[in-house]
């Protein structure tokens, strides 16, 4: 977009300076890249018209003695030939901007810097401060959001100065003071783009939890899933980790077990008897839980998957259970691997003084199906692991469940995060799903039947369409180039 509203070539010619470039850009990212640029041209093509792009950014500055506040926005500006109307524009790889208290405050910081902000380049070094100069603020703002997987335009604020003066004040002047604190730490996915990652006390270090000898590269992030994409499709597992717009990816029986695991979520947190205190959804008509509805025969079969969970709940009997956590978002760093390992168990507690590790499966087969459960549910592998690493803070570490329901009953697996034959088996299960995955670094595709599932398939260029014969076809596969993750 820099090349063609400061540079003046034409969407196609940029495109294919894009595509030239290859090397350490994957085909697919640069798919969506030439896709998202033509969305965003036809939704700026229905805009005012008369606006022009500005290159500089918009800051609002304020020096003291020993500080420089600076405040900006990142998205894409423009303003009327007059100067008399800026528009900031919030770019999003899927939809458009959704509603919510981060989002109000992203809102308020845009157009404040567009109401009061003065234009300035980047600065170089970038630790260095910006230079503000110029026109100084306007008198009207709008805000918008773009959807770059489908163009959609959405209006998010328009008004005076002085009504962006109100805005702000509620929505961004005590929030922009609590992100210059930065006292919270919240690890997470953001953790491996991080530059204080390597002091930060957030994601609990723990070498050598993949199982890997040591790792060249720059610093990933996975999960279990992600490793799992990897196996069946390493291209599908890069296009996801890389957050590209996806197509609906549930199947009913999927929806069914999402909307078991929401329910149980906000029954656990409501207290220990939670789940057995909460109502059950009727038999006979359609529910919900969190985001997710069920209906028909899937709703009968959850709402008995829920009434069999009572009888294997952790809190049945109320033993010594304590520092329960509800699917708690966990981000362990390998440091060995050089990976932030990202895991979500459905319960964690400890029971006199042992850590405790659960995940939830829902079924409707009658029968067990699986055999090592640690092989088939490599999460649980990650669990013993994990648990066995001490990695969950002080206590010893005890074991990992499998809780299994189904409409006609409730089963619960153990596994000993003590057992040195089931350690070693958790090690060798994880060390084998990400050797290739760390070692990787073009990310190819797989073609296979898995493609007509693929939720990242648009994206990608090896894609075969929707029949494919057989167990693998690479007719399209592109040459791959290494690229850095």
């Amino acid at each position: 977009m820099d090349r063609v509203e400061f540079d003046g070539v034409t969407a196609e010619q940029a495109i294919a300076e894009i595509r030239s470039q290859g090397g350490r850009r994957h085909p697919g990212v640069t798919g969506y890249a030439e896709h998202a640029a033509r969305m965003y041209l036809e939704s700026h093509q229905r805009g005012e018209a008369g606006m022009r792009p500005v290159r500089e950014l918009w800051v609002s500055q304020r020096l003291t003695r020993s500080v420089v506040w600076e405040l900006y926005a990142w998205g894409r500006r423009y303003e009327s030939v007059d100067g008399r109307l800026r528009e900031f524009r919030f770019l999003r790889q899927g939809d458009a901007l959704a509603d919510g208290r981060d989002e109000a405050t992203a809102i308020a910081i845009a157009a404040y810097v567009a109401a009061f902000g003065n234009p300035a380049v980047w600065p170089n070094p970038w630790s260095e401060p910006f230079h503000p100069s110029g026109r100084t603020g306007t008198e009207r703002v709008r805000v918008v959001s773009v959807g770059l997987a489908d163009g959609v335009v959405k209006p998010l604020f328009e008004g005076t100065a002085a009504d962006v003066e109100d805005y702000f004040a509620e929505h961004g002047r005590s929030q922009v003071g609590e992100i210059a604190a930065g006292r919270d730490v919240v690890p997470g996915f953001g953790c491996a783009d991080c530059k204080r990652v390597a002091v930060c006390d957030g994601p609990v270090r723990t070498p050598g939890l993949l199982g890997l000898d040591d790792s060249q590269g720059p610093l990933r992030t996975v999960s279990v899933s992600g490793l799992r994409y990897y196996l069946r499709c390493p291209a599908q597992a890069y296009l996801r980790s890389v957050h590209l717009p996806r197509a609906y990816e549930y199947s009913g029986e999927a929806e069914l077990g999402q909307a078991v695991h929401a329910w149980l979520e906000e029954a656990h947190e409501a207290g220990p008897d939670g789940c057995r205190s909460r109502p059950l959804p009727p038999l006979g008509s359609g529910w919900s839980a969190g985001t997710w509805q069920v209906t028909g025969d899937l709703a009968d079969a959850g709402v008995r998957m829920l009434a069999q969970h009572a009888e294997v709940c952790p809190f049945r009997e109320a033993p010594e259970i304590e520092n329960v956590r509800v699917e708690p978002r966990l981000t362990v760093f390998d440091t060995t691997a050089r990976a932030i390992v990202l895991a979500k168990p459905d319960l964690v507690y400890q029971e006199a003084g042992q850590w405790v590790w659960r995940e939830l499966k829902s079924t409707q087969k009658a029968t067990r199906f699986f055999t090592d459960p640690l092989r088939q549910f490599p999460q649980l592998a990650l669990g013993v692991v994990i648990l066995s690493a001490g990695a969950l803070g002080p206590g010893g570490a005890g074991r990992v469940e499998l809780e299994i329901l189904r409409p006609t009953g409730a089963e619960i697996v153990l596994i000993d995060a003590r057992d040195d034959e089931r350690v070693d088996t958790a090690r060798t299960v994880l060390r084998e799903l990400a050797a290739p995955w760390r070692a990787d670094r073009t990310f190819e595709a797989r073609p296979s039947n898995n493609c007509q599932w693929c939720p990242v398939s648009r994206w990608c260029p090896s894609y075969p369409g929707p029949h494919v014969e057989g167990k693998d076809h690479d007719s399209r596969a592109k040459p791959a180039t290494a690229f850095e993750q």
